[in-house]
């Protein structure tokens, strides 16, 4: 069974700016702040640095984390003027924080909102039309140092047939103590075949379907992973295979209460293999793909 998201890992070559963005401006806390591993005393160690260039934060996000990991070689939306580019880089498009009130988040962040790199919302949060999505929300939206869109959600659906959804999301949030960020609410993303993405999300990983849409030029899904909901998506004519894969976001991760019986019960191919996934985080896991080559990582805690 599917419980939350364990992760997000976003490749940058802006490592310091967005370390201060994530970890200053938006409060999140910072377990680790370099790629680090057991030497042969069993101490950690530093194994990066600002010279060999492969440097990793981890920070915490509700049950989760946001992993930037430095990479030289990492798309970006900026252009080498130091402009924004408008493109979409790999699979996942965008992705959103969760929080419970974005009036109160915003009182918080307009400073970084009004004199962010790349300005996004400076006069308050903006609110989605009825039928836009799944969903209705209020959002505040801002380009991160690699000209990557990030939203920060609050849901305020009325209608009924939402509210089990909207209080499920609310109980998982109550669970985070402390910041405004309490995990992440959605991760926006397109795969190639969305009946691919269907058997893997739906029927492998047994996540719940809140919503489908089905359209000329689309298809999609939303599956629940806890708190976050995941929309998946394909475009009917093709348009976005070049650009799927690893992009901004280099990989993410989902968190299981039993690996060992989900690798059996899907058939995978090889065990599963014991890593950290960051300090004090052992972590038990599989990795899978639904096509795109973008990693999919399935943890248990150690």
């Amino acid at each position: 069974m599917i419980t939350g998201i364990a992760y997000v890992e976003m490749r940058t070559r802006f490592w310091d700016e967005c370390r201060e963005v994530y970890g200053v401006h938006l409060g999140l806390t910072e377990l680790q702040n370099t790629t680090a591993v057991l030497n042969e005393k069993g101490e950690w160690v530093d194994s990066a640095s600002a010279e060999s260039g492969n440097r990793e934060a981890v920070l915490q996000v509700g049950d989760s984390f946001l992993i930037l990991h430095e990479d030289e070689t990492a798309p970006t939306q900026v252009s080498p003027k130091g402009e924004r580019m408008r493109e979409a880089w790999g699979s996942v498009g965008h992705y959103s924080f969760f929080v419970e009130g974005n009036y109160h988040a915003f009182s918080h962040l307009k400073d970084f909102f009004a004199f962010n790199r790349f300005p996004g919302t400076k006069d308050g949060p903006s609110v989605q039309p009825m039928n836009h999505a799944y969903m209705q929300r209020t959002l505040l939206e801002f380009a991160d140092p690699n000209g990557y869109t990030i939203q920060i959600s609050e849901i305020i659906d009325p209608r009924l047939r939402n509210q089990e959804r909207r209080r499920e999301k609310q109980r998982i949030a109550n669970l985070s103590t402390g910041g405004l960020l309490k995990g992440f609410d959605h991760v926006n993303m397109l795969c190639p075949d969305i009946g691919k993405g269907k058997e893997m999300y739906g029927d492998k990983l047994g996540m719940r379907i809140i919503d489908h849409s089905d359209s000329d030029t689309h298809e999609g899904y939303v599956f629940v992973a806890g708190m976050c909901d995941i929309e998946l998506s394909a475009q009917k004519d093709g348009e976005n295979a070049g650009r799927l894969g690893r992009g901004v976001v280099g990989s993410f991760g989902l968190w299981t209460d039993d690996v060992d019986a989900l690798a059996r019960d899907i058939g995978h191919g090889s065990p599963p293999a014991e890593r950290d996934l960051a300090l004090g985080v052992p972590v038990r896991s599989i990795t899978l793909d639904v096509g795109d080559g973008l990693p999919v990582e399935v943890a248990q805690r150690l």
